[in-house]
């Protein structure tokens, strides 16, 4: 197309953004077939590891608005048999937590549960869970022990001003500050050598969906994840009850008012007693992405941590769909972000049989399977960006703007 005619097609499009609060109409270019999917092979990293499919999305080109989500894919010889390890991470308020669990919880995962197949060979099914969900929360206590470390006796409490910031800003310490200062989710599968037993564990808000297909060819969906943010009642009340009193312990559906998730790792500025955050975490001259609402909430911390790292895990028999196909949905919640806001609904993809109506489409591919098209991940993605829709594929991927105007996404599919 020549540059005069896209100029007069892109002038003539415009989109309000679903994602960055901007009120104002924003630019962005119709593309046809096969121009689009060829724009989406181009922003999205997408391939096939194994059994699993993946694809992750961040179409902002701004540096600063690099995705925050990350995700693994690994298989574990433990004692010769090989278990089947796969995790999302959805990353907020910087890169730092995000990558330090990228990189180093996996590790730690794989190493407690060696020593339990090592020392216990007929180990149950809730030993296999006791030991991801105990791992998760000492990868955490971890992270925020090594900040109080950096005071030894409570000392923050008696050091000046000058002293603290000194501290908190050496360049040995300052990455042991910034992973309290950001935060992540954490999903996590796993699947025993035998493929009989399915553990999913979750802390934050990202997905997973068991998808069984019958005989008759219907998906019968389980949902398998929990929703740990400030829409769940069940978190708020939970919340309530651990800090009695403080009516403003979740406002506005966000925890103190300021965070949407209710469990993850890193957030020490939910975690930690006042003196540490006041003193310690808003003198590291990196900062906060928004000072002022950490200024704001602090007076209202009396008992922490109201962001908690103890994850919940759901475990399933696969052994009566052994002969049946199965796949594990996981994804950040920025895919349910995008089926939710194309279906004008918050609640969307808790409707009864929505997953099992996407995973049919996903998994059923007419003829031959060319380029993305055989990646299940990439077609349940494409979905979400509106199908067969082009206009609104297209206002997704190509809207001019600086900053996000969608949140990062990433999704999953495990054969089982």
């Amino acid at each position: 197309m020549a540059d005069s005619a896209r100029s007069n097609l892109t002038a003539d499009r415009r989109s309000y953004l679903l994602y960055g609060g901007c009120p104002e109409p924003t630019l962005y270019t119709h593309l046809e077939e096969p121009e689009l999917t060829s724009k989406l092979n181009e922003l999205a990293q997408w391939g096939t590891i194994g059994d699993t499919d993946y694809v992750t999305l961040q179409p902002c080109a701004n540096p600063e608005d690099t995705s925050q989500d990350r995700f693994v894919v690994q298989d574990w010889d433990l004692c010769g048999r090989v278990w089947r390890f796969r995790a999302v991470f959805d990353g907020h308020a910087g890169h730092e937590t995000v990558d330090y669990a990228h990189e180093y919880l996996p590790p730690l995962l794989r190493e407690r549960l060696t020593v339990l197949v090592e020392n216990k060979p007929k180990w149950e099914s809730s030993d296999v869970s006791r030991v991801l969900e105990r791992g998760i929360s000492t990868f955490d206590d971890d992270i925020g022990r090594a900040f109080l470390n950096l005071f030894p006796d409570h000392a923050i409490k008696h050091l000046r001003d000058e002293e603290a910031t000194s501290i908190v800003n050496d360049p040995v310490n300052l990455d042991v500050a910034l992973r309290c200062m950001r935060g992540t989710t954490a999903l996590v599968s796993l699947v025993d050598p035998d493929a009989t037993n399915l553990w999913v564990v979750s802390l934050g808000d990202c997905s997973a969906v068991l998808g069984i297909k019958g005989a008759n060819g219907v998906w019968i969906t389980q949902t398998l994840s929990f929703d740990h943010n400030g829409l769940n009642e069940d978190e708020v009340k939970r919340i309530a009850s651990e800090h009695p009193g403080e009516e403003d312990c979740v406002a506005e559906g966000r925890v103190l008012g300021a965070i949407a998730v209710t469990r993850a790792i890193g957030d020490f500025q939910f975690k930690f007693s006042a003196p540490y955050i006041e003193r310690g975490l808003l003198n590291v001259a990196t900062g906060f992405r928004v000072m002022r609402r950490v200024q704001d909430y602090l007076p209202r911390v009396l008992t922490p941590p109201y962001v908690s790292n103890i994850p919940q895990a759901s475990h399933v028999s696969l052994s009566a769909s052994l002969a049946s196909e199965v796949i594990l949905l996981m994804c950040s919640d920025g895919l349910t972000d995008l089926y939710n806001n194309l279906h004008d609904s918050r609640q969307a993809v808790k409707a009864p049989g929505f997953w099992g109506g996407i995973m049919e489409k996903a998994m059923t591919v007419k003829g031959e399977s060319i380029g993305n098209e055989s990646n299940a991940a990439m077609r349940i993605l494409r979905q979400g960006l509106g199908g067969d829709d082009l206009e609104a594929v297209s206002k997704a991927l190509t809207t001019e703007f600086q900053g996000r105007w969608m949140d990062d996404t990433t999704v999953l599919i495990v054969r089982l």
